[in-house]
């Protein structure tokens, strides 16, 4: 590991939590805290940067860098005498004028009980928050702000010399739309979809992300969105769509390339392809092909609907058919609502390849209503070798049967997440339970999740802002940069307060306020499965695998409930 005691620019600042209080360095041990009421000499922090990349490292009035202690276990101590990457923090963008700090243990930040403490163990749901203020040479505040992404110009420092810095991260983003969904969706209106029916701060997620990372809806570097099942790729034209990319870099087997060629191209518009999204190999081994020949280092995917499904399958197409030097290429992927539909469950979407290094699944609560919701059972995919300490290597299972491809994961089979169980944690692998229905949780704010745009609701809206933000949040960690700032104004607890406030919209999308019925088989509980193979029965529901809610937040459950699954949830 490399350390250094020699610095970069820097500029004096202070640190105002979200719980009011300033960062102090005044405590046994030098641990940092949120307690102070004012500005004084050890709420002052000589913040150094390290490179371009928003990376600092901080000292505080002790003459010591602020260390991430024991990658995370204890919280952070101004103790270090060098900069190594433990005493290095990144500084993201979360609301205006307001950063959260992320640490080199792949954590956020976040205020533990009972002394405000600062430790390095929290998700972007959990990260504290903070306002960065700027200080004279006298430790008063100036009137700028600091923010990650319009940092002001930084004096050197008497001690500056050469800066510690690692290479910046060099991500392709792809975005995968959710059925019947366009490249443009959100953005312009079309027969069938009007766009005023997504939040005006979201958009359509996935299309929405995209345009704020290149500033073009029809870019294709450093981010590229892909259309979705049964659609074309543009509002207009409706009768065509661009070719798609099959044949390199990747060397896809014959079964798989004669498998997807008649969804290349043409009007690929379909409502019987919607229902049974058969495209879905195709769009996910283009995009594969898009991040393949990008010349990036990291991979980060983000999909709605059946477009997250895709992300997964388009992660085991890289790992199985990519070149030596792409098909070990990290790849992260959000995951909004990932839904395969009815009919037959494939091992490449059931189970995470080895690639993958980051799984973030977001799941809506109120798509619950059975039996009209059954073909939205979400999919929730098993976690690798990688998140839970186990092989992390998969080879091509060769089956005899035709269209060989759909089976070539099925060697590598690992626990279920679903199931009752007591092994550890997995690392990296996050589930999220979010109030609001399939299209809610990816941008639609009306009253019902339906496509009315003179229904929508205010009260409905915090979901979608939520989504967005944590999508950039998780995006941003994994090394995607934004060329725009982050639309939504609202910050993330007020977004998660206002949600298990006003719930009467979220009540009845699912059913009503209440999940308990008289009827058999639970009739207003989601149903979820990672469990690969024809069978309908092989699912789980909802409300038993995510344990209980928190008593603060309102999720209709029923008194049936569970059996909860041994891989933790949070609720949003």
């Amino acid at each position: 590991m490399t350390t250094s005691s020699t610095t970069g620019n820097s500029i004096r600042v202070a640190f105002k939590a979200n719980n009011g209080k300033y960062i102090t360095s005044n405590s046994d041990g030098n641990v940092l805290q949120a307690s102070s009421d004012a500005i004084g000499s050890n709420e002052n922090f000589q913040m150094y940067l390290q490179g371009e990349d928003r990376v600092v490292a901080l000292m505080a009035s002790n003459g010591k860098y602020v260390s991430n202690q024991q990658d995370g276990a204890v919280p952070l101590a101004a103790i270090a005498d060098a900069i190594s990457p433990t005493e290095q923090f990144t500084v993201e963008d979360w609301d205006p004028k307001i950063v959260v700090l992320f640490a080199a243990n792949k954590k956020y930040i976040q205020l533990v009980d009972p002394t405000a403490a600062l430790q390095a163990q929290g998700s972007p749901a959990d990260a504290a928050t903070f306002e960065i203020v700027l200080l004279s040479e006298s430790s008063t505040p100036v009137e700028t702000r600091l923010s990650a992404e319009t940092p002001p110009t930084a004096s050197p420092s008497p001690r500056a010399a050469t800066p510690l810095s690692a290479t910046p991260p060099s991500a392709f983003t792809v975005c995968f739309c959710g059925t019947a969904c366009t490249r443009d969706e959100g953005e312009v209106s079309r027969d069938g979809s009007d766009k005023n029916i997504y939040a005006p701060a979201t958009g359509y997620i996935p299309v929405r992300i995209h345009k704020e990372i290149t500033g073009d809806l029809r870019a294709t570097t450093p981010s590229v969105t892909v259309r979705g099942v049964g659609e074309n790729d543009w509002a207009v034209p409706r009768d065509n769509s661009e070719p798609l990319v099959f044949n390199a870099p990747l060397n896809a087997d014959p079964s798989l390339l004669s498998y997807v060629q008649s969804y290349s191209g043409g009007n690929q518009y379909s409502v019987p392809t919607q229902l049974d999204g058969w495209s879905a190999p195709a769009l996910a081994l283009h995009g594969a092909n898009l991040a393949a020949a990008s010349g990036k280092n990291i991979y980060n995917f983000i999909g709605h609907s059946r477009g997250a499904m895709e992300a997964i399958m388009a992660a085991w197409f890289i790992y199985f058919y990519g070149p030596d030097d792409v098909k070990h290429i990290p790849i992260n992927i959000f995951a909004i609502d990932p839904v395969p539909g009815t009919g037959e469950w494939w091992g490449i979407f059931t189970q995470l390849p080895p690639n993958v290094v980051n799984y973030v699944g977001i799941y809506a609560w109120d798509m619950c209503v059975q039996p009209i919701d059954k073909p939205f059972m979400g999919l929730v995919p098993r976690p690798n070798g990688l998140m839970t300490g186990k092989l992390n290597e998969a080879t091509i299972y060769n089956s005899w049967w035709p269209n060989k491809w759909k089976y070539i994961a099925d060697n590598y089979v690992l626990t279920d997440p679903l199931k009752v169980g007591t092994e550890p944690q997995p690392t990296n692998y996050e589930l999220y339970a979010c109030r609001g229905r399939h299209s809610t949780v990816a941008g639609n704010y009306t009253a019902d999740g339906k496509y009315d745009a003179a229904n929508v609701s205010e009260t409905v809206a915090p979901v979608p802002e939520l989504v967005y933000k944590m999508a950039r949040g998780y995006l941003t960690q994994w090394g995607t940069t934004f060329q725009t700032a982050s639309a939504s104004q609202q910050r993330v607890l007020a977004l998660r307060k206002s949600i298990n406030t006003f719930h009467r919209d979220f009540d009845i999308m699912g059913g009503g306020g209440t999940r308990t019925s008289a009827l058999t088989a639970r009739p207003y509980v989601r149903r979820l499965s990672s469990i690969s193979g024809l069978n309908p029965f092989n699912s789980y529901y909802m409300d038993n695998v995510v344990g209980d809610p928190p008593y603060k937040m309102v999720y209709p459950v029923t008194s049936e409930r569970t059996d909860a699954g041994w891989v933790k949830w949070n609720f949003l």
